[in-house]
């Protein structure tokens, strides 16, 4: 067998060496391992053809890259500068055009980042606790007057069964949050609304920052309060408070264990202040006579169950428990509602949850992206409508030999740095806009320019719309035959034109369609607002009743009245917005038994009618000259309808075993949700159960001095609690937050598109009157009136916008529909809405266009007909 060189050398000869070369030098390497294979020896032929090998690794000898593909180029520093180059010289000359993408793409990007921001903190929420998925409010499926109806109050007893018997049950804690109360340290005095009644397991269920104290025993001792740090920080100072006596109502001593850090704003639970919850049962009658009560619910109870337990078989084990435990019970289901749901998925319709808050954020996720869609539509239009202006660039760029990947990318970097000077731009805006939003739900939202997973998700975002908005333009524009271009004999065709069209369609349509969806909301948040509501919420004062005030109610009501302010006074166990007792206990001739029939209670006494305003049907009101009123009931339309009383005045129904008589039929009082049915309601005659105060204002007073004359003669009977009070009618306003926000910001993303759309539509009205200056000369030349030459011109875009009005209305038509079917009380959508809005979007475009077609209608013929 013949002996051959080292077969590693001969490999790495031919993986550098140029082609050309090659042969030549291998040949004569084997020529001389051959005869110095015979002179010398093996090992010595076979080092020597290793080193002159190792030899010609030298520059002159590499294998040369091609010059015929400019593709190796592509993505090189210099390429990649030139495009950016260009693309920035091609801005400065096309300003008017440059100046719309910028200022659609900007704005388009502000908004989309602002809702962006507003979704990710509404999807944030309760997620910073490590163990969330784990814990769950006990809720209730209730049917009670043929409804199906879903609630967060359980009874106390509950607590104890699911603690002592139930081994799922990892921590349990009761919930009484939201109570207003008074507190007092160091000198100084604090009316806190936001103090809650839990269990020790509270603080170590939830990861709230403890600063001071330990999770585990700082609610062990009843008489313990932990505090939030700014409370502290209100009643202490600077001083440490750990061990510091508190009075908690100007009646109760208890000790400061623990301070907890600020709360996050994405916390469903918020809360100052924390009490064991067997500190409320050790001073409260109330709950010391509901500790084996399963029929009365109140309360909220949270449990977090053991890792491996299933939340789904958990809830059908608790289900019927009930209902096992007090026989007289019946139609009632606990289940059990995770903490991931809490904000986002709170409603439940007919015992199925239906979503809530979640409807709303996927609706402007939707938005905002859509908004950023017909911003990046600007864009496109405009290059493509500038086309045949480009078309010689590109026929000679490609007769001099580049690429079609070479002129996309140039055009794909065009659009690029379009969107990253608009990014720049968007941030500006961003920083103006986002104060004007606090009161739309963006109060807690912020834009940190330090935090750089937000700046490089907005950078991303930026790249998307530059891609997105360039990539047509860059394929059509690269996609042109430079033979027809250089010939003269080029011609956009009808294709990108209809394209187009199509463009500016959709973008109206879109607009359009938020129109149409604005108006129907406001005109149903109105039609609710102007429901009859049952009494009157003007000029009605509501403050909580402190125990000292209910122990001087008496006096307190002669002097308020002696004032010369105030017209009426009275006191109940609910403020006029909420209903704090719906009871099953309620019997009457000719009601079947065993019908799962309730009423909602509100206990009052003398002088209620005339500080609500309450408008008999009728009867009359409770009276101090009836000494039988202390059995005495005044029933709604609702309930009398229920009842089914012909003559109700004077005939007399069941509350337990107490017999009470009807002395007066009054309208439906709205107390709960606007847009749903009322509920039965009974008025009892009960002056212990208190928890507000109403004042009825005399009209005309001066609102200064009234308040000032009512808080000191408050100041007189409860020194030790600040003044505080709320409106009704601002407390009932609030019924239409939620409904206010989407509307307000759906006008601003209307508007937004809108404004956006026109910008589009001007730069096009601003190119097809250039285009067109020479027609239009020849037609003024031939007799055309001015007239004549602005219809013509209009002519294109008003048909466009009616296209936009035919698509959008249908599908506006439909969702709003759908909308509002969730709403009992709902207005009707009236033909003059889509009218009005299609309308409106035609005078908007005729507005926008009627600038250059005015402009190209007056140029003198002389000048476009001019020899260029």
């Amino acid at each position: 067998m013949k002996t051959q060189p080292p077969r590693w050398a001969q490999r790495l000869l031919e993986y550098f060496c140029d082609e050309c070369l090659f042969e030549e030098i291998e040949g004569d390497l084997q020529e001389r391992f051959q005869r110095r294979l015979n002179l010398l020896g093996e090992q010595q032929a076979r080092r020597q053809y290793i080193l002159e090998a190792l030899g010609f690794v030298r520059s002159f000898a590499f294998k040369r890259k091609p010059k015929t593909s400019s593709s190796t180029h592509l993505f090189s520093a210099d390429m990649i500068r030139n495009y950016f180059k260009l693309a920035f010289r091609s801005l400065l000359n096309q300003k008017v055009t440059s100046f719309i993408n910028i200022g659609g793409l900007a704005v388009g990007m502000a908004f989309a980042t602002l809702i962006g921001l507003w979704v990710q903190y509404e999807m944030s929420f309760d997620s910073f606790h490590p163990n969330g998925d784990r814990i769950a409010l006990v809720m209730k499926h209730t049917l009670f007057n043929g409804q199906k109806k879903s609630q967060e109050v359980t009874p106390l007893p509950l607590f104890y069964e699911l603690q002592n018997n139930y081994p799922e049950v990892k921590r349990i804690s009761r919930m009484d949050l939201g109570g207003q109360h008074s507190l007092s340290a160091n000198g100084n005095s604090l009316v806190v609304k936001d103090g809650a009644f839990v269990d020790p397991d509270f603080l170590e269920m939830f990861d709230f920052p403890v600063a001071a104290g330990t999770a585990k025993t700082a609610l062990k001792d009843p008489y313990s309060i932990v505090l939030t740090r700014d409370l502290a920080k209100a009643l202490f100072g600077k001083a440490n408070p750990i061990g510091k006596i508190v009075k908690l109502d100007n009646a109760y001593d208890i000790q400061v264990t623990g301070i907890v850090e600020a709360l996050p704003k994405n916390s469903s639970i918020q809360f100052d202040f924390l009490v064991p919850f067997e500190f409320g049962v050790a001073v409260s009658d109330f709950l010391k006579n509901n500790k084996t009560n399963w029929g009365n619910n109140f309360l909220k109870t949270v449990v977090e169950l053991k890792e491996g337990s299933d939340m789904q078989a958990f809830s059908k084990k608790i289900g019927p428990l009930n209902v096992q435990k007090d026989k007289s019970l019946k139609n009632q289901t606990l289940f059990l509602h995770p903490l991931s749901q809490w904000h986002l998925r709170g409603n439940y319709v007919n015992w199925v949850n239906t979503g809530g808050k979640i409807v709303y954020v996927r609706l402007f996720a939707i938005i905002g992206i859509v908004v950023l869609l017909i911003a990046c539509i600007n864009f496109m239009n405009l290059s493509t409508a500038r086309s045949e202006k480009r078309a010689k660039e590109v026929g000679v760029r490609k007769a001099v030999g580049s690429a079609h990947i070479q002129l996309v990318l140039q055009f794909l970097c065009e659009s690029v740095l379009t969107a990253f000077i608009a990014f720049l731009v968007s941030l500006l805006l961003i920083k103006l806009i986002m104060p004007q939003l606090k009161d739309l739900g963006f109060e807690n939202v912020h834009f940190d320019l330090n935090n750089f997973n937000l700046l490089g998700s907005v950078l991303l975002i930026c790249l998307f719309t530059g891609v997105l908005s360039g990539s047509y333009p860059a394929f059509y524009l690269s996609s042109f035959k430079p033979v027809l271009v250089l010939k003269g004999k080029f011609s956009p065709g009808n294709r990108s034109i209809n394209v187009r069209k199509v463009l500016v369609v959709s973008q109206f349509a879109v607009s359009i369609g938020l129109i149409i969806s604005t108006v129907i909301v406001y005109k149903q948040i109105s039609y609710a607002r102007d429901r009859p509501v049952g009494y009157r919420t003007d000029n009605l004062i509501s403050i909580d009743a402190s125990k000292d005030l209910t122990k001087n109610f008496v006096p307190l009501k002669q002097d308020l009245l002696n004032s010369g302010f105030i017209e009426a006074v009275s006191k109940a166990s609910q403020p006029m917005t909420r209903i704090y007792n719906r009871w099953s206990d309620f019997s009457w001739t000719g009601k079947e038994p065993g019908s799962d029939i309730a009423l909602d209670a509100l206990m009052t006494e003398w002088d209620f009618e005339k500080a609500a305003g309450l408008k008999f049907k009728q009867g009359r009101p409770f009276s101090k000259e009836y000494k039988t009123d202390s059995n005495a009931v005044i029933l709604n339309e609702a309930a009398l309808k229920v009842i089914g009383y012909k003559d109700p005045v004077g005939k007399t129904m069941r509350s337990g075993d107490r017999v009470i008589t009807i002395v007066g039929i009054v309208e439906n009082l709205i107390l709960e949700d606007p847009y749903q049915p009322v509920y039965p309601l009974a008025i009892l005659f009960n002056p212990e159960a208190v928890n507000n105060i109403f004042l009825r204002l005399k009209p005309g007073s001066d609102l200064k001095k009234t308040l000032a004359e009512v808080q000191a003669i408050f100041k007189r009977y409860s020194p030790s609690m600040p003044f505080e009070y709320s409106f009704v009618d601002q407390e009932f306003d609030k019924k239409f937050a939620t409904e206010n926000q989407v509307g307000k910001l759906a006008a601003i993303l209307a508007g937004i598109a809108i404004f956006i759309s026109c910008l589009g539509l001007y730069g096009l009205a601003s190119f097809t009157a250039e285009q067109r200056t020479k027609e239009m000369g020849i037609r003024k030349v031939l007799g055309a009136s001015f007239a004549n030459l602005f219809q013509i011109l209009s002519k294109e875009f008003i048909v466009l916008i009616l296209i936009s009005c035919l698509i959008s209305i249908p599908i506006a038509w439909y969702f709003m529909n759908d909308w509002l079917r969730k709403y009992y009380y709902r207005t009707e959508i009236s033909w003059w809405i889509f009218a009005a809005s299609g309308l409106g979007a035609l005078c908007i475009t005729l507005l926008t266009v009627s600038f250059q077609s005015i402009k190209a209608a007056l140029v003198n013929p002389v000048k476009s007909l001019r020899s260029e």
